[in-house]
């Protein structure tokens, strides 16, 4: 030891060497005791979960550092900027949420890693609270005008205390007609087809809507056009029919007033109706991958209209994240390595929905000689419905080169659609049983065969292509006996008349098993539709994904049409997912 001592006072490079020696190893040191304290970040809960822009948001966890550096918060897919941050500590962080803020997921980035997410919403939409005194601004009609609209067009109506915007309030029309209000439901389950039940007789009918026997406007169909305090203009929706319309406001609601609707074309009756219970599945399993990463479910909802006027959710399993958000429910699997349902390397998730429906069937008589061509071509209905999109080829070569030899010079749009409908039902041979290889719809012009499907699909693009506009639906077919499969099928727009339903599979001959009760020849499908069809998707849903760089998972050729139905972050190694198409667990 006293050699060494000497060593390094005898010769300055070697003390120098030892110094800098001595500082390496503390900076070593240091790495590793730094390296093993650092901890993945986890968040418990954001408050509030639904804000505004320009307000506090505090995110409470741990792990988070007592210092920001390099660490920062995913924000609905975008990084708080450096002003955003009010408070950074180890278990709270506090941020103002920002100008341009989303609904979407919030995440806390740090060296140790990305946290679990938590959903955040906009709460700019939910209105504040009414006055107390309501009696000085409960709604008041005073006026309409046209006196006599068809479906589809503008009517203003007049009056006090509607609001200076819209928000949550609704216009209400009848969608059935007076005279058959008390109309019974067909009760499936009896031994007698005619057997009916009423409201008093069962619990279940209870979850249906106190609106029954009402519609609302449609956004699909961008009916909403303008809405002030005193002034609304809105268009009829498709399956208004003759009786009254009211508003609702948070306030209260209007008196009823009287409505009677042109049908100069035609009209379109709502016979049969059936109440269905209906449940959705979904099963993740063999999870690999951090602690805490999440996997997000978009649960599609049924869709509302005129043949569905009732939807509602009877049962979630386990409680969504965010029950509502664009027309889907949102689940979220974390997985949790230290539950005794997981082992090391791997975890599982179930989640089930139930929804009560309301199911009509919609037959239509329709004077073809009164059919006209479109005449707002920039109404948004128009110009949605009748453009090419992810699912419908309208305007692919395909369908421009068959198009003109099955409508001829045929102009009327009635009379053209009918003529397609002829034209493939004649054609065209159905395969019974789902495709499952990877084969563009458009094969069956060339094959002459295809799925119900690529009959949707290309009825429906030759329908846009013609100038009409039209829709695919996407949803389930249901049998005598309860089962269902996957189905897909078609509806146009007539201009003053409203949406005519159209299932070209079931007219080529595609066999499914009726009620006994209400049998149909394959011709009927042209211009009606059943009561055994429940729709998930009146077009496709486009979802914004909730996170920056998520991982989708599209699930083409299914009961719903939307662009996003699984995410999971980078985290995720990988997983097993099955959805199980919707079954049917009764019929009233």
């Amino acid at each position: 030891m006293t050699r060494l001592s000497y060593a390094l006072r005898k010769h300055p490079a070697m003390h120098l060497a030892a110094i800098v020696i001595g500082v390496l190893a503390g900076v070593l040191l240091l790495l590793l005791l730094t390296r093993q304290v650092t901890k993945k970040p986890s968040v418990e809960a954001i408050v509030p979960s639904v804000g505004a822009p320009g307000e506090i948001l505090t995110v409470r966890g741990d792990f988070f550092g007592n210092e920001r550096a390099s660490s920062y918060v995913e924000f609905c897919g975008n990084r708080i900027t450096e002003s955003g941050y009010v408070l950074w500590k180890n278990d709270e962080i506090k941020i103002t949420i920002p100008v341009n803020a989303e609904d979407g997921l919030v995440y806390v980035v740090t060296r140790g890693g990305k946290s679990n997410p938590q959903f955040f919403v906009n709460g700019l939409a939910i209105p504040v609270s009414a006055p107390d005194d309501k009696t000085l601004t409960v709604p008041v009609i005073t006026e309409v005008l046209p006196e006599n609209p068809s479906i589809g067009q503008v009517i203003t109506i007049m009056g006090k205390n509607f609001g200076n915007s819209k928000e949550n309030s609704a216009v209400y029309f009848s969608c059935r007609e007076q005279n058959s209000q008390a109309q019974n439901f067909t009760d499936l389950n009896s031994t007698e087809n005619s057997a009916t039940r009423t409201e008093s007789d069962d619990a279940f009918f209870q979850l249906a809507s106190k609106q029954e026997g009402f519609i609302l406007p449609s956004d699909d169909d961008f009916d909403f056009e303008y809405w002030s305090e005193t002034e609304i203009r809105v268009r009829v929706p498709d399956g208004a029919q003759n009786g009254s319309l009211f508003i609702a406001t948070e306030n209260g609601q209007t008196a009823m007033y009287p409505l009677t609707i042109r049908k100069r074309i035609g009209e379109k009756n709502f016979k049969t109706r059936h109440r269905y219970l209906v449940q959705v599945e979904a099963n993740i399993s063999s999870i690999k991958g951090a602690n805490g990463s999440a996997i997000t479910l978009h649960f599609p909802h049924p869709a509302a209209y005129s043949q569905q006027t009732q939807v509602s959710i009877s049962e979630s399993i386990p409680a969504p994240a965010l029950l509502n958000y664009r027309g889907t429910s949102i689940f979220q699997s974390i997985l949790n390595l230290n539950s005794p349902k997981a082992n090391s390397s791997e975890g599982n998730f179930n989640a089930k929905q139930t929804f009560v429906i309301e199911r009509s069937s919609a037959e239509t008589k329709i004077n073809r000689d009164y059919v006209h061509a479109f005449n707002e071509k920039n109404r948004m209905l128009y110009r949605m419905y009748t453009r090419a999109d992810e699912i419908i080829p309208a305007n692919a070569d395909e369908i421009a080169e068959l198009l003109p030899n099955i409508v001829l010079k045929v102009t009327n749009p009635y009379r053209r659609a009918e003529l397609i409908f002829d034209y493939m039902t004649e054609n065209f041979k159905l395969d019974e049983r789902d495709r499952r290889q990877l084969r563009e719809p458009l094969d069956l012009i060339k094959r002459k065969r295809g799925d119900a499907y690529d009959f949707a699909v290309v009825y429906t693009a030759l329908l846009r292509t013609a100038g009409i506009p039209a829709r695919m639906l996407s949803g389930v077919l249901v049998n005598a006996d309860k089962r269902t499969r996957n189905h897909w099928w078609s509806e146009f727009y007539l201009e003053d008349f409203g949406w005519v339903p159209v299932d070209a599979a079931l007219g080529a001959g595609m066999e499914f098993e009726q009620f006994q009760n209400e049998r149909h020849p394959p011709r009927y499908y042209f211009g009606n539709i059943d009561a055994q069809h429940i729709a998930f998707s009146l077009n496709q849903n486009v979802i914004k994904p909730s996170a920056l760089n998520s991982n989708i998972v599209r699930i083409p050729h299914s009961f719903a049409a939307q662009s996003v139905w699984e995410e999971s972050p980078a985290e995720i190694e990988s997983y097993s997912s099955h959805w199980s198409v919707p079954i049917v667990l009764g019929i009233y």
